[in-house]
């Protein structure tokens, strides 16, 4: 082997066992430190939900795009005024 290729493979060796050296210290700096504080689940609170009270704003909101969708098709516009953002010319 030439000194070049033996020169190269040595400095090849040498940064990847200290990359690996270096990966293995993280995981058990890792592992050490949940030994040491390990994870504590939270208990949820759960509050209770408050009773629903019907508006009937869903039918009203329902009422309300039927009537404009109506609209939109007698006249082959959208039913949104006279915006001329919305209409087309």
């Amino acid at each position: 082997m030439s000194s070049d290729f033996s020169t190269g493979l040595m400095i090849s060796v040498v940064g990847l066992s200290v990359t690996f050296i270096a990966l293995a210290l993280f995981i058990g700096v890792i592992f050490l430190l949940k030994v040491l504080f390990p994870y504590k689940e939270e208990k949820e609170e759960v509050a209770e939900a408050p009773a629903l009270v019907e508006t009937g704003a869903e039918e009203v909101a329902a009422a309300i795009a039927a009537v404009a969708y109506a609209k939109a098709n007698q006249t082959g516009k959208p039913a949104t005024g006279k915006n001329p953002m919305w209409t087309s010319q």
